[in-house]
């Protein structure tokens, strides 16, 4: 489907500050749930609940190698359920959580043969919650059930079209296509849901529209990235 052209850009007006530190410490990752909770992801394994008026209501997870617990944290998605998905680069893993903080399941070990994986970052949901991976060091996108299946994989190192020198940042949009933050390559790149490539855009530098290292990404309603 056709998206409408871009006929107004409005700015973000300052609105509140929310966290300070011992609380939100060196976060990297927030989602917010549909009572307005905000679950700030630390990168020290712990994942915080804040309300809007910026109460603390205290820690659900934090660091370790027990399930649910996380060593190295990167990037948090909500399901439709409210269920917390998390992405752990030291433990090569994802984990599913309540969002009381119960541990519900776990999937991924170190590798690199398919479903396997080694150092993921990124994680993004299509329409049908299927779970999109950024295997980083592995130098490529995984696509998974959210039961933890493997459908697909696609890419290799490289610097060609539909290759990658550390994917990190990914997003899925309402027309099932996929955007790779390329972090080494300094570019973002657009695959079919298929892992079939579109185009790119950026290019290493600080002139407009290049980039230096870009690592997370998203697209909005009108298609802008």
């Amino acid at each position: 489907m056709a998206r409408p052209a871009g006929l107004l850009r409005v700015g973000f007006p300052y609105i509140k500050t929310l966290g300070m530190r011992r609380v939100t410490n060196s976060s990297v990752d927030v989602v917010m749930g549909r009572d307005e909770i905000l679950y700030v992801l630390g990168r020290g394994g712990d994942v915080r609940r804040m309300t809007w008026e910026d109460e603390d209501l205290g820690p659900i997870a934090g660091g370790g190698r027990d399930d649910g617990k996380f060593v190295w944290p990167v990037a948090m998605l909500m399901d439709r359920d409210e269920n917390l998905w998390i992405t752990d680069e030291a433990l090569h893993r994802i984990t599913l959580i309540t969002r009381e903080g119960e541990f519900l399941r776990k999937w991924g070990e170190y590798g690199d043969g398919d479903g396997q994986l080694n150092g993921p970052s990124g994680i993004a949901f299509d329409s049908d919650e299927n779970v999109y991976v950024s295997d980083t060091l592995n130098h490529r996108v995984q696509k998974f059930t959210n039961d933890g299946e493997l459908l697909m994989t696609w890419g290799r190192n490289g610097q060609g079209d539909g290759e990658f020198d550390m994917p990190w940042g990914i997003a899925v949009d309402e027309l099932g296509d996929v955007y790779v933050s390329d972090w080494r390559n300094d570019r973002v790149q657009k695959f079919t849901a298929e892992g079939e490539f579109i185009f790119k855009i950026g290019g290493s530098g600080s002139g407009d529209g290049e980039l230096i290292r870009p690592a997370g990404v998203c697209v909005d309603k009108d298609g802008d990235i």
